[in-house]
This record gives structure tokens, sequence and C-alpha cells, in this order.
């Protein structure tokens, strides 16, 4: 007997206007990609407009809090008025914020510019996890979610990847603020793809149940009832927060997630400096310009990759293992910076960043098997909020101490808190999900046993209701117990 996609659509919810979706998102996250000025932001600061490496951190600090402050509203929104209208909105703010940022001439404009560019980051976040998962349970294909997640993040990566190999000598040519204007076109063309986009249901209701990974009943109905009832976007936000709290695997998990993403990309994030002080300037010459960028541009190949192999990683190593072995990864690389100061090091950042990058769409995709579709863009903004938070505390902490003592000594405290607020987040996780997953299996076979134990063997249950075989997920995930085959399970 086949297997089938337990997030099915509805007969009554035809697929077929849903399928050129994923092809759509796919331009969406390309063009939203090619962030020409990427290779020179840090360097436009502190060459162009004379800020320090400890100044450029305050203003990084500056945009993680306007993402802390918006993130959950933004995510309301997108989960009460369409996703389309807020991934069309975001890119419509990051090519106002593109501008500005270019054309500033004084602090408080590019600190405006910051502002609008993490206002434009929150209408992202969240918005577009949630559309591409609720359109893949449109089409009955939820268990491609992180593969897929991850494909259309590694287009994003990719045309970072060509934006950083060109941007360099294009700097040299056009000068700083010209290239940074490049970018607002390309979002322009960004918001156009989102229009195409078509809305896929967003209420669980237009959903069948999903017996292994939904929130709990009590959870579920009083979010669809307060919802359906025209629930306020402020108390929206606030069932979101309980959401994430009653649902105690994501309760750890979100958190976990995202330290692991903020410490992992601290070495990318200080790579124009750390290339900087080795007496590369991309402005010096076209040659130093194609220099520069072709130092940059492992980094954010990395960062590619990770999104690419995001999928086979869960489907080799599954839901509980994937986890551990990215945390090992990205740490065990870690090491080197921490011991040399050496341009030989960026190999070193371009594997942490294969870790950092994988780390999203396995927990986005986590998340979402856990949560109702009514508030999966809230939830997944609180993801994205809490990893504003992690970023902007590391930030303040990491990036002065590289400005005024050394690389190996801000790499070192990055190190020593993956080993330590990193190593017993992941603990936490680890044991909630096992406790969970426990009591998911107890409550699914209590309707099997019952009737056995009345009526003797009885029947056996067809292969679509025994647990599998292998005690494994559509994930490839293996707890230690059997999980059932429900149709399919994610």
């Amino acid at each position: 007997m086949a297997l089938t996609d337990s997030t099915q659509a509805p007969p009554t919810l035809d697929p077929a206007p849903y399928r050129r979706n994923i092809r759509v998102y796919y331009l969406f996250m390309a063009s939203t990609g090619f962030m020409i000025f990427l290779p020179i932001w840090i360097i436009y600061l502190i060459n162009g407009r004379g800020l320090s490496l400890t100044e450029v951190g305050v203003f990084e600090a500056v945009f993680w809090i306007t993402i802390i402050v918006a993130e959950v509203p933004t995510g309301a929104v997108a989960d009460r008025f369409g996703r389309r209208v807020s991934l069309a909105l975001g890119a419509c703010l990051f090519a106002v914020s593109t501008v500005i940022f270019a054309m500033a001439d004084d602090f408080s404009l590019l600190l405006g510019s910051y502002l609008v560019m993490g206002m434009a980051m929150t209408l992202y976040s969240g918005a577009g996890d949630a559309f591409l998962y609720d359109t893949l349970r449109v089409l009955g294909r939820t268990r491609e979610y992180e593969r897929l997640a991850g494909r259309s993040h590694g287009l994003f990566w990719a045309m970072m990847v060509v934006a950083t190999a060109v941007g360099g000598p294009i700097s040299y040519l056009i000068g700083y603020s010209a290239t940074i204007l490049i970018s607002s076109s390309f979002f322009l063309v960004s918001a156009v793809f989102a229009l195409l986009l078509r809305e896929p249901p967003r209420r669980e209701s237009d959903f069948p149940p999903d017996p292994l990974h939904a929130p709990p009943a009590d959870v579920q109905h009083s979010s669809a009832d307060q919802l359906h009832s025209g629930m306020p976007i402020f108390h929206e936000m606030v069932e979101g927060f309980r959401i994430v709290w009653r649902i105690r695997p994501v309760r750890y998990l979100v958190p976990f997630a995202a330290v692991m993403i903020a410490l992992f990309d601290m070495p990318r994030f200080l790579t124009q400096p750390f290339v900087a002080q080795h007496g590369l300037d991309p402005l010096a010459s076209v040659g130093d310009g194609m220099i520069w960028s072709a130092l940059l541009v492992p980094a954010y190949l990395g960062s590619m990759i990770g999104m690419l192999s995001a999928g086979q990683l869960m489907a080799k190593f599954g839901e509980r293992r994937s986890f551990p072995a990215v945390l090992l990864f990205g740490a065990v690389f870690m090491i080197p910076l921490v011991i040399w100061n050496h341009l030989g090091l960026l190999g070193a950042i371009f594997l942490i960043s294969i870790a950092q990058a994988a780390v999203r769409p396995i927990a986005s995709g986590y998340i979402n098997r856990r949560i109702s579709s009514d508030q999966r863009a809230t939830v997944l903004s609180i993801f994205s909020l809490i990893g504003g938070g992690a970023m902007g505390v590391i930030l303040v902490i990491v990036v002065p101490a590289a400005d005024a003592l050394s690389f190996p000594f801000a790499f070192g405290i990055a190190l020593v808190m993956v080993a330590t607020i990193g190593v017993g987040l992941w603990y936490l996780w680890r044991t909630a999900h096992r406790r969970d997953q426990s009591e998911r299996m107890r409550q699914w076979s209590l309707p099997i046993a019952k009737p056995q134990a009345q009526h003797g063997a009885g029947p056996q249950p067809s292969p679509a209701q025994r647990p599998a075989a292998n005690g494994r997920n559509g994930a490839g995930e293996s707890d230690g117990v059997l999980y059932p085959n429900v149709q399919n399970l994610d």
C-alpha cells in the first residue's frame, strides 16, 4: 500500500494554480540576493563615511534592535493580510533603504537607512518560509520543505556570490554610492515577483490534521477560535508567543538555533575588516578590487552550499542528529581562527559559513511541522526576533573586541559562547524533543491498543497504520522509538 502525504490538500482545493509558486519564489529570492553593495558596505562606512569598526558594530546592533521591535508585528501582519503582500512591501522598503544608505552624508541619515532596512528584513523573515511551507502543504509535498527551502535560500546566496565577485571591481569603476544604488533596482524587481505569487491558504482548518507533529489540541483550537473571531494584531502576537512557549521542543529549539546562527555568522561579518587589516583596498585599482572580491566570495559561497545541503543533511541524520552535527562542525573550524591571524583562514570562514547557513532551513522545517498555519508567519517571526536579539548582543561583545584587541581574541569569545551557551541550549532542546516524541507515540498507540485489548488479536493494522519498520520518519529521523507512518510523516 503506497504511502501518501498526510499534509496533502483536501480534495476541494485544486493544487494546480499553486504549482508555479515555487518557481516564482525562486526568482524572488534570486533577485533579492543580488546585493552588489555587500562586498564593500563595511569598508564604505569606514573609509567613505569615517566610522570606526566599533561604530559599525553599533549601527548593526541598531539594525537588529529594529528587527526585535518590528519582527513579530510584521509577522502578524503577514498572517493576517497575506505573506505575498508582506514580501512585496519588504522588497520596496529594501529599495528605499539602499537609496538612503548610498546618499547619506551624516550619521542620522545612515542610522535612518539602517532602521528602514531593519523594517524591510522583518517583512521578509517569517513570511517567506511560511509562504513556501503552506504552498507545499497545498501541493502535498511538505516532505521536501528542507530541500526546497535550502534551494531557495541557496539561490539567494548564489546571487550574493555573483554580487560579491563583481562588487569589488565595479566599486572601483563607479564608486561606493553608485554601486550601492544598483541594488535598489533589483529590489524593485523582487517586489514584482512577490506580487506574481499566488497566496496559499493561511488557516489550519484548510488542511487535514497531522497527529505526529501538530500543536497540542488546546493550543491549536484556542488559536483558531481567537483568529476566526477577528483577533486584533496585538493579541495575535501574544498568541504567537504563547504557542512557542506551550510547545516545549519549539520553546528550546528557537533560542538554540538562533544563537547558533548568530555565533557562526560572526566570522563572515568580520571578513571585510579582517581582509582590510592585511593591506587590501578595493578602490586602490581594478586588480585590487578583483582580489578583494575574490577573497570575500568563499564566505558567501559557503552560505550557498550550506543552504543547498540542508535537505541532504536532514535525509542523512534526521532532525535530532542534524543539529549537533552542525554545532560540532562549526565549532571545530572556529578553533583555527582563535590561534592564527592569516588570510588563509578565509578557508575556515568558508566552512563555518556552511554550518551557519544549514541551520535555518532545518530549524524552520522543524518549527513549521509543529505549528498551525493560522500563525505560521508570526511564530517564524518570533524565531527571527530571538535571532535578532542574539545577534545584537553578540555584536556589541565581539566586534569591539576585534576593534580594540585582535580578531583571534574576538573569535575566541564567540567560540566560548558556542561551547557553553550553544551546547547548553542544545541539551535542553534534545531533552524536550525526546519527551515530546515519546508522548506523541504513546497517544497515537492508544486507539490501536484498545480495540486489540477488547477483541483479542483481531485484525492487524494496515501498513499505513503500523509504525514504520525502520523507526524513521520522512526526514530520516530515528529517536529510538518507532514512528507511525500516519499516511506520511514530515
